[in-house]
């Protein structure tokens, strides 16, 4: 009986140690889990002023700063460094361990994209060669539509910035990977498969994040701004996770 009592506690402590880890469970009221599956868990965390979320890890993650804001970034030795950031702007982050408080009087919100395959380090990749689609009437890849801003990538992701006026419509372009929106903007838009009607119009609001399969089935469409304010969506291409 000592022996399954013993198993049972270290189990218990091991339990517990991996879930001190996790941010979502050091303090779900700061980080909620957005969406998971076997590749990636998307992280909606919300600092009000001086909130603190304890020590937590993380894996390799893609990360978008909804708000502008500083938050103070505690290594395990007890060193810190404010990290500013502003809304829209995009971080890649290696595997880390840290604490984080929100100093501020404004709130600072992020979405992050944990990437559960990654094994080795990142690498920068240069942005691809873009082609004359100006017009085109047959679909193009969605790394080369006109709207679709190249800001960064290595080989796990590919990152591109969306912005549509009011009244700005994208080409019809092809998503050949899963991919993360994550939406900057409180704005009305619709959607357009390829060869289908309009669907109706949706609004969306700045921390709204939608996960799309593209690798095994990839879908075109286009997206046109039908509200009074712009669009801003930060496009993230899965491209080897």
């Amino acid at each position: 009986m000592s022996v399954i009592k013993n198993t049972i506690v270290m189990l218990f402590l091991l339990i517990t140690a991996v879930c001190a880890q996790d941010a979502a469970m050091v303090n779900s009221k700061i980080v909620k889990v957005e969406f998971e599956n076997d590749k990636i868990r998307i992280l909606h965390a919300v600092y009000k002023p001086h909130d603190r979320l304890q020590m937590h890890s993380h894996p390799a993650k893609a990360e978008v700063q909804i708000t502008n804001g500083t938050l103070r970034i505690f290594t395990p030795d007890g060193k810190w460094e404010d990290a500013p950031g502003k809304a829209g702007e995009f971080f890649w982050l290696e595997p880390t361990r840290h604490a984080v408080e929100n100093t501020g009087d404004s709130i600072v919100e992020l979405i992050e994209i944990e990437m559960k395959n990654v094994t080795a380090p990142s690498r920068p990749a240069g942005a691809p060669q873009h082609e004359g689609v100006e017009g085109k009437d047959q679909p193009v890849p969605v790394d080369q539509e006109p709207h679709h801003r190249w800001i960064s990538e290595n080989q796990y992701v590919r990152v591109l910035d969306v912005v549509l006026a009011p009244g700005e419509s994208t080409l019809f372009h092809t998503h050949s990977h899963d991919n993360v929106a994550v939406r900057l903007s409180d704005s009305t838009v619709q959607d357009q498969p390829f060869g289908k009607e309009w669907r109706p119009a949706s609004r969306l609001l700045p921390g709204d994040s939608r996960y799309m399969q593209g690798t095994q089935t990839p879908y075109t469409h286009r997206v046109r701004n039908v509200g009074s304010t712009p669009f801003h969506v930060i496009d993230i291409e899965l491209l080897g996770n």
